[in-house]
C-alpha cells in the first residue's frame, strides 16, 4: 500500500499539464531559472505554452498570472524583494489554481474527469471511486525545509478568492510552539490570524481572519471549566480549516483527533487543507480507508525524496555499526567519532570563515535528541526513566573524557588510523572514508576538548531559571556554557539524572542567565551542544545541526523520525538556494553541508534507518575524472578571452537615461496565445481580432501610479543584481511616454477597466523594466568589451568543470553496472559509453561529456555538469559526423570544441540574464581564427527577431569582434580572429514559422538573423563552416 503508487489526483493534474509522470516534469523544470520576462509571463509558463496538454494558453497565463501575485504580496509583505518560488513551489501553486478554477467552474465536471481518469488506470482502480465530499479536501506532502508555510498562505489566498463568506477560519496545529510560528509566519505574510488563548472571546475573528489552535485543545463534549474549546462551537456550514502536521501522536491520539476535525470540515461548503511532511509513514502503516483518503487528496508530492534529489538540504552520513546492541567500548567509540566529526566541522567553520559566508553556513551544532518530552505527572514513567538514562550516557561520556584527555586520544588514534574496528553490513570500517581534514591536521585530545567544552575539568550543571525546563552545562575551568538540556520538567526528572551519575554532579540554580535554548540560533550563542525532547522537532528555528546523535527512538515513531530529520537536514545554501553543494565542492564545502547521524544504541539506528530509507532516493553517486583531449593540439595555439579582475563594473554607478535606441528595441507582444489544440470558440475568436500596435499607455498614462513604479523599478534592479543603477522618477516618466517601443495588442482588448484595476500599472511596468535591463546590459556590455583581454588558450584557463570531475548519480538497481564501469574506466576516454551515457568526441577539448539518450532508464542518471540536452547531443553527434564525411572540403582546417559550462566558461552579459552560449568552436586556418558562438536550444518563445540572444549573434557579438581585432593588433600575436555566433534551432521551421513575429518569415530570414536549423542532413553545419 505505498501511498506514493497511489496519488490520483496528482497523477490526473500532471497528465492534464501534458506529463505522465513526475520525474519528466523534474527532468525539463530542476535547472530552469525561476523569474519573468518582459511580459511578465514566468519562465515556468512559458515553457508549458504551446505543449502538448489538455488546458488552454489563456487559462495557463491567467493561472500564471495569479501565482505571480501571490509572490509579489509575499514579496512586499515580508520584505523581502529576492524572495521567488522554486520551480516546485510554482508547480504546487499552479496545480492549485488549476483545481480551484475546475471546482468553481463545475465540481460534477470535474469528479466525472477524476473517476474516469482513476478507472482507465490500472494503478488507480484499486481505489473507491470519487464521491462529491472527496473534493473538499487538498493535502500537500512536502519535505520539511520546501517551504510548504508559504504553500499555505498562498492557498489562503486562492481559496478566498474562488470561494468567499467564509463562517470560520482555523488553522489546527500539534502544539504551541508550532501555533506561535505559524502566528509569526503569517502576520509577516499580511494575513490576519490570531492565537487561541483561552477564553472564548479569543474564539471570535473578523472576516478573513484565521484562528490558530492546537488539536490538543479541541474536544467533542466540553465538561467543566478550562482551556479546551468544544467543535460545536463552530458553524456546521462553511468552515475552511487548514492542518499542519496532524498525525503527531500515538495510534489512539490520532483517531480522536481525526475525528475532530472531520466534524469541524462537517458541512457541505466546508474545505480542509492539510500539510505535511509525513503522509507517507501514516499511510504505509495505516489502514486502507486511510489510503483511499489522501490518495485521492494529495494534489502535490514533493516528500522528501524528491526534495533530496534535487539536491536540497544536506547530505547526511549514518554511523552503523552490524550488531544487534552495542557493547560500551562500541558506545564509546561512536560518541568519541561523532565529537571528532564535529570539532572537525567547528574547525573548518573558523579557518574557512569568509569563503563560507557564500554559502549562508551557520556555526555548527552537536545535537542529541529524543522523541518523548518529560511531563509534569507525579513520578516518571518508564519511558521518562529512558529519556533520563540517555540523557546520563551522554553527561557521563563527557564527564569521562574531560577528567581524562589521555584516554580519549588513545580513542582518537583507533578512530583517526582505521583500529576502531566498529565495522558496517558490507563488512567495512566506518569510519574509513571519513575525517579528510582530521587525518592531515592530526588533532591532540586537548585541543579538541577546549575547542567544544571551552574548558577542562568537573562538569557543573545549573537550571537555568528565565529558560523553561532548561540545564545548561560547563566545565570548572571555562566560564561559558557548552551545551544545555532541554527534556522536559527538570523538577521531576533532576533528582533521577543525579542518582544516575553517581552524585558527581548537583544541579544547582542560575537565576540570572537568559534561557540559553532560545539563544542557540544566535551568532553569538557559545553552547554547541543541545541534549533536546521533541521540542526540537516541532517548531523550532535552527540552521545550525551538523550531528545528531539519537535517543529513545521507538518503533512506531516514524513521523516523528522523519520531522526530526527534516529539521536537521535544512539548509540556506548559496544565494539561499537551498541546495547543497555536490560532491566536486571542496571538502570543508561539503563537511559542513553534512550531517552525521548515529545512536546511542543499535535499536535506536534501526528504527531511524528502517524509515529514514524508504524517503531516500535510492542511488549511488561516483567522481569521474575529466581529462584533456589532445592538448597538444589546441593548447597555446587557439585563442580566448579574459575579463579583467583590475576593475569591477558593480562599483562604478550608471545612471538611467531615456535612448531612443534602446526603446526601439523593446516589443512586449500582449495578444493572448491560442492553443492549436483548442477548437471551438477560441479559433473564431483569434479570427475576430485585429492586431493592434497603437501606445495605449500613453492614452492612460494619467492611471499609471509614477511613485509606485518608481519603486517597483528600484526592487526590480536589486532582485536582477543592478545595485549600481540609479533611477529617477522623471526618465521612468519618459521612457512610458515615448513612441519609439512597440506593443502588440488586439484592437480592444485593453481598456479603461484595465486601467483602475491595475492591469496597464502592470503593463507600464513590464516596459520600464525591459527597458532598465537592455540599457544596463548595454552599460556593461560596453566595460566588458574595453576590459576584455585576448590570450592563447592553455588548460589553466576555467574551461573545466570544477575540480576537474563529473559526478554521475545512478540509481542502485544498476549497482553491477557502476561497478563494472568503474572497473574498466579507461573506456571512458576512448569511446562512447552507453550505460551513462557518456560521448567521447576527440575534437572536444575534454572527455567525458554526459550526454542525452532516450529512455526513462536514463532520464533517471545525473550528472554534474549536467549531462547535455537532446539538441545540445544532437549537435556534437553531428559535428563528428560532418568533419569525418567532409574530410576533404575541410583539409587544411582544424577544428575545436568545447562545451561553455555556465559561470565558468567565457559569458557575456545581454538583456534577460547572463548569457552563456552552449559551445564554442575554433576553425584554425593557418594564422586565421574564427570562433563560433553556438547555443542550439528550442526557439518558440522568442517570438520574433529581437530577442536578446538573435540581437547578441547579429549586433552584440560584431561589436565584440571590432574591439577583439583592435586588442589582437596591438598584442604581440601574430594572427588574425573572426567571431560570430549563432543559434541552432531544435524547433522545426514549419512548426515555428505560424507563430513568429508576423508569421511571414522565410528560412533566407533566419539565415540572415544567424538563426540555423538543426536538421539530420546536417545542411545547417555546411552552412555554418561556409560562413568562414
Amino acid at each position: 500500500m505505498a501511498l506514493n503508487k497511489n496519488l490520483v489526483l496528482f497523477h490526473y493534474i500532471l497528465r492534464q499539464f501534458g506529463y505522465d509522470n513526475f520525474e519528466k516534469l523534474i527532468d525539463e523544470f530542476s535547472a530552469k531559472q525561476p523569474g519573468y520576462d518582459a511580459t511578465g509571463r514566468s519562465y515556468f509558463a512559458n515553457a508549458l505554452l504551446g505543449a502538448q496538454k489538455s488546458i488552454d494558453d489563456r487559462a495557463l497565463l491567467a493561472y500564471d498570472q495569479a501565482i505571480r501575485d501571490y509572490e509579489g504580496r509575499l514579496r512586499t509583505h515580508r520584505a523581502e524583494p529576492f524572495l521567488t518560488f522554486k520551480y516546485y513551489q510554482f508547480f504546487s501553486l499552479l496545480f492549485s489554481e488549476y483545481y480551484f478554477d475546475r471546482l468553481s467552474e463545475n465540481a460534477a465536471q470535474l469528479l466525472a474527469a477524476l473517476n474516469a481518469f482513476k478507472n482507465t488506470h490500472a494503478d488507480f482502480r484499486s481505489l473507491e471511486d470519487y464521491a462529491e465530499s472527496d473534493l473538499k479536501k487538498l493535502a500537500y506532502w512536502m519535505a520539511t525545509g520546501s517551504g510548504k508555510t508559504l504553500i499555505m498562505h498562498c492557498n489562503y489566498w486562492q481559496i478566498t478568492k474562488y470561494f468567499r463568506d467564509w463562517e470560520n477560519i482555523l488553522l489546527i496545529t500539534p502544539n504551541e510552539g508550532l501555533s506561535r510560528q505559524h502566528y509569526d509566519e503569517l502576520i509577516a505574510s499580511g494575513i490576519d490570524a490570531k492565537l487561541y488563548s483561552g477564553s472564548e472571546e479569543s474564539l471570535k475573528t473578523r472576516d478573513g481572519e484565521i484562528l490558530i489552535i492546537e488539536i490538543t485543545k479541541l474536544v467533542k463534549e466540553k465538561e467543566g471549566e478550562g482551556v479546551s474549546v468544544d467543535v460545536d462551537y463552530f458553524a456546521e456550514s462553511r468552515n475552511l480549516v487548514f492542518i499542519d502536521e496532524g498525525h503527531k501522536g500515538q495510534r489512539s491520539e490520532e483517531k480522536t483527533w481525526k475525528t475532530l476535525r472531520e466534524h469541524l470540515t462537517r458541512g457541505e461548503k466546508s474545505f480542509t487543507f492539510e500539510y505535511s511532511a509525513t503522509f507517507g509513514q501514516i499511510i504505509n502503516g495505516g489502514s486502507r480507508d486511510l489510503l483511499n483518503e489522501y490518495g485521492k487528496a494529495i494534489i502535490f508530492d514533493y516528500s522528501y525524496r524528491h526534495f533530496y534529489a534535487d539536491g536540497y538540504g544536506k547530505d547526511f552520513t549514518v554511523f552503523n555499526v552490524e550488531a544487534n546492541e552495542y557493547s560500551d567500548e562500541q558506545t564509546r567509540l561512536l560518541l568519541t567519532a561523532s565529537l571528532l566529526g564535529f570539532y572537525e566541522q567547528l574547525v573548518l567553520f573558523e579557518q574557512y570563515k569568509y569563503e563560507l559566508r557564500a554559502y549562508n553556513i551557520e556555526k555548527p551544532l552537536w545535537v542529541f535528541v529524543g522523541s518523548k518530552v518529560i511531563g509534569g505527572g507525579s513520578s516518571l514513567t518508564q519511558t521518562d526513566k529512558q529519556n533520563v538514562s540517555d540523557v546520563t550516557m551522554v553527561v557521563r561520556f563527557f564527564q569521562e573524557i574531560l577528567a581524562d584527555p589521555a584516554a580519549l586520544q588513545k580513542d582518537i588514534d583507533k578512530i583517526l588510523h582505521n583500529k576502531a574496528n566498529l565495522i558496517n553490513a558490507a563488512g567495512l570500517d566506518i569510519f574509513g572514508s571519513r575525517f579528510e581534514y582530521l587525518r592531515q591536521h592530526y588533532p591532540a585530545a586537548s585541543e579538541v576538548l577546549e575547542r567544544v567544552f571551552h574548558g577542562v575539568g568537573n562538569i557543573e550543571a545549573l537550571q537555568i531559571k528565565q529558560g523553561e525546563g532548561e540545564i545548561g552545562l560547563r566545565t570548572h575551568t571555562g566560564g561559558q556554557y557548552f551545551a544545555v538540556i532541554n527534556i522536559g520538567d527538570v523538577g521531576k526528572y533532576v533528582k533521577k539524572l543525579e542518582e544516575d551519575l553517581s552524585g558527581t554532579i548537583s544541579v544547582q540554580d542560575d537565576s540570572f542567565t537568559g534561557s540559553l535554548f532560545q539563544d542557540i540560533a544566535a551568532s553569538t550563542s557559545q553552547v554547541n551542544i543541545l541534549i533536546g525532547s521533541k521540542k526540537f522537532i516541532e517548531g523550532w528555528n535552527s540552521w545550525r545541526v551538523s550531528s545528531m546523535g539519537l535517543m529513545n527512538m521507538g518503533k512506531s515513531e516514524g513521523p516523528q523520525i522523519i520531522q526530526l530529520f527534516g529539521r536537521g537536514v535544512r539548509l540556506k545554501g548559496r544565494e539561499l538556494s537551498l541546495k547543497r553543494e555536490n560532491v566536486a565542492a571542496p571538502y570543508y564545502i561539503r563537511a559542513l553541508q553534512t550531517i552525521s547521524i548515529f545512536g546511542l544504541n543499535a535499536s535506536y539506528m534501526s528504527n531511524f534507518l528502517k524509515h529514514i530509507e524508504k524517503e531516500t532516493p535510492d542511488y549511488r553517486e561516483f567522481c569521474l575524472d575529466v581529462r584533456a583531449n589532445n592538448k597538444a593540439q589546441w593548447e597555446n595555439k587557439v585563442l580566448t578571452f579574459k575579463k579583467s579582475d583590475e576593475y569591477n563594473f558593480k562599483d562604478y554607478p550608471v545612471v538611467l537615461e531615456c535612448s531612443e535606441r534602446i526603446l526601439k528595441r523593446i516589443v512586449i507582444d500582449l495578444r493572448p496565445r491560442i492553443s492549436t489544440a483548442i477548437g471551438g470558440f477560441n479559433a473564431q475568436f483569434a479570427e475576430q481580432l485585429d492586431d493592434y500596435t497603437v501606445n495605449f499607455l500613453k492614452i492612460y498614462q494619467a492611471y499609471i501610479d509614477f511613485n509606485a513604479l518608481l519603486v517597483e523599478c528600484n526592487r526590480y534592479k536589486l532582485v536582477r543584481g543592478f545595485a549600481n543603477l540609479l533611477i529617477s522618477k522623471d526618465v521612468v516618466e519618459k521612457i512610458i511616454a515615448s513612441d519609439a517601443y512597440g506593443i502588440f495588442s488586439y484592437k480592444g482588448q485593453f481598456g479603461l477597466r484595465d486601467a483602475l484595476d491595475g492591469k496597464i500599472q502592470d503593463i507600464a511596468a513590464s516596459v520600464v523594466k525591459d527597458y532598465i535591463t537592455k540599457f544596463y546590459s548595454d552599460k556593461e556590455k560596453d566595460y566588458l568589451t574595453k576590459n576584455l583581454s585576448i590570450e592563447m588558450l592553455t588548460e589553466k584557463h576555467d574551461i573545466f568543470p570544477a575540480n576537474r570531475k563529473m559526478v554521475v548519480r545512478i540509481s542502485k538497481q544498476y549497482a553491477d553496472i557502476i561497478d563494472e564501469l568503474q572497473a574498466d574506466i579507461e573506456k571512458f576516454y576512448i569511446r562512447d559509453v552507453e550505460h551513462i551515457p557518456t560521448l567521447h568526441f576527440d575534437k572536444h577539448l575534454y572527455s567525458p561529456i554526459a550526454v542525452w539518450k532516450k529512455g526513462s532508464k536514463f532520464q533517471e542518471i545525473k550528472t554534474v555538469p549536467v549531462k547535455l540536452n537532446e539538441g545540445e547531443t544532437n549537435f556534437l553527434i553531428h559535428l563528428r559526423q560532418y568533419l569525418k564525411s567532409a574530410a576533404d572540403s575541410m583539409q587544411g582546417k582544424e577544428v575545436f570544441v568545447l562545451r561553455n559550462l555556465t559561470q565558468r566558461g567565457v559569458g557575456f552579459f545581454i538583456e534577460s540574464s547572463s548569457f552563456y552560449p552552449d559551445f564554442i568552436l575554433w576553425v584554425v586556418e593557418g594564422k586565421k581564427q574564427t570562433i563560433f558562438f553556438l547555443d542550439p536550444k528550442g526557439i518558440r518563445m522568442m517570438g520574433n527577431f529581437k530577442d536578446d540572444k538573435i540581437v547578441f549573434c547579429t549586433e552584440i557579438i560584431q561589436e565584440i569582434n571590432s574591439s577583439a581585432q583592435e586588442k589582437l593588433k596591438s598584442s604581440k600575436l601574430d594572427l588574425s580572429l573572426k567571431l560570430d555566433a549563432y543559434i541552432l534551432s531544435v524547433s522545426g521551421y514549419r512548426d515555428l514559422v505560424k507563430s513568429w513575429g508576423n508569421r511571414d518569415a522565410k528560412r533566407e530570414d533566419f539565415k540572415a538573423n544567424h538563426v540555423l536549423f538543426i536538421d539530420e542532413n546536417k545542411q545547417y553545419l555546411q552552412e555554418l563552416f561556409q560562413s568562414v
